[in-house]
């Protein structure tokens, strides 16, 4: 079906986020108090660790510096560490690639702990890795 053009009297629609641009770029030109300016002032937001995990989870707590451990972290029976505080308790030497042994509830390296142990008289200290 064909339509023949039609002249119409009323002016074209406009969207409302267009009007309000306009409104507000009218407003800046005369300079009008009353009008809100295009720009304003923000803030950027804030994020709360602990406001955006709320009650129903609690952060493990670091062992070894006592504070929150968000993110990855190394377990170790019961124990909890960040990645940077999973040293040896003598000598600071990180043990991600070396591994750790516990002496009196302590980690050490190999080194550190062997010199911990005191084995019963007749018997030597043998490392034993678990399979």
């Amino acid at each position: 079906m064909l339509q023949e053009k039609q002249e119409l009297n009323e002016p074209p629609k406009q969207s409302t986020s267009f009007l309000v641009l306009q409104e507000i770029l009218e407003s800046e030109e005369k300079g009008d108090p009353n009008k809100p300016s295009g720009f304003r002032s923000v803030k950027a937001p804030v994020t709360k660790v602990a406001a955006s995990i709320g009650n129903a989870q609690k952060l493990p707590m670091c062992d070894k510096c006592g504070t929150g451990i968000v993110g990855v972290f190394v377990k170790l029976r019961d124990h909890h560490r960040h990645p940077e505080c999973y040293v040896c308790t003598d000598c600071g030497t990180n043990l991600k690639q070396k591994g750790h042994f516990f002496v009196e509830d302590q980690i050490y390296c190999e080194k550190h702990a062997r010199e911990r142990v005191t084995p019963p008289e007749g018997y030597d200290v043998v490392t034993v890795f678990p399979k």
